[in-house]
């Protein structure tokens, strides 16, 4: 077995550069040998010392922090070291749990909508539901979407756009026709704009082009009025799929919602 291996060697080992392994030394966090032309060579020892330095990459720590911990290196300082590997672990799992669980979801809703009951209206009772809005002027289709990436970049939460039925638009009847307003999502988090109320909704449910959707306000208040209901607050307009989960536009599927109450 080699005693000696040269930087580029190390480099490749590691699969890092050689410019890091001269900044380690520089930092003070191995000390290799030089042979008689001045090259660096490193020993066993130097290997060992590398695991630990990516090892403690791996954890987030600076080189202020590795030197501390090389320097100082024992038993129970190792189990310290190896915790915070663990909790950084867990976390790591925990992210993913929730990730998988969301993927799960969307699966789920996806599959329900081979089920859904297009073209007509009905009441459907809802939960209380918290939500994060960005209001503003809305004047084609393509802004929507805009103006969802641009709020979901404001959240805290990871927005996923595939099979997220958890958006959507505002629509408020203004100066005698219906307009777009705002754009919303729904929320966990304890951060809201506004709540849609819980109760009953009427709701009507179509496939294909959007075209429809404006005449469809009328269609529903005529229907609420039949019915002996009063509207309570503004359209809210579903995307349940669109673009993002296919190009086939008779795919699509577009929910409208108001809120009422019997007369």
């Amino acid at each position: 077995m080699k005693k000696y291996y040269k930087i580029n060697e190390i480099a490749k080992l590691y699969n890092i550069k050689t410019d890091s392994l001269r900044y380690y030394e520089e930092v003070g966090l191995i000390c290799p040998m030089r042979s008689k032309s001045n090259y660096r060579l490193y020993t066993l020892n130097d290997i060992y010392i590398l695991n630990i330095i990516r090892d403690c990459l791996k954890l987030g720590y600076d080189t202020h922090q590795i030197k501390e911990y090389l320097d100082n290196r024992s038993v129970n300082n190792t189990i310290v070291f190896l915790k915070e590997e663990e909790r950084l672990i867990q976390k790591q799992i925990q992210e993913l749990n929730t990730t998988l669980s969301s993927i799960q979801t969307r699966i789920e809703d996806l599959n329900r909508t081979q089920y859904i009951e297009f073209d007509t209206c009905k009441i459907e009772v809802y939960p209380k539901r918290y939500c994060r809005y960005l209001k503003e002027k809305i004047d084609q289709d393509e802004k929507i979407d805009f103006l969802l990436t641009k709020l979901s970049e404001s959240m805290e939460e990871d927005i996923s756009v595939l099979g997220n039925m958890d958006s959507g638009s505002v629509v408020e009847y203004k100066n005698n026709e219906y307009v777009y307003t705002s754009v919303f999502i729904l929320t966990q988090e304890e951060k809201h704009d506004f709540i849609l109320d819980e109760g009953m909704y009427c709701t009507y449910t179509y496939s294909g082009e959007y075209d429809r959707t404006n005449q469809l306000f009328y269609k529903m208040k005529d229907w609420i009025k039949e019915h002996n209901y009063t509207i309570e607050g503004p359209f809210l307009e579903f995307l349940l799929i669109d673009i993002h989960e296919t190009k086939k536009v008779e795919e699509y599927i577009t929910s409208i919602h108001v809120k009422v109450k019997p007369r």
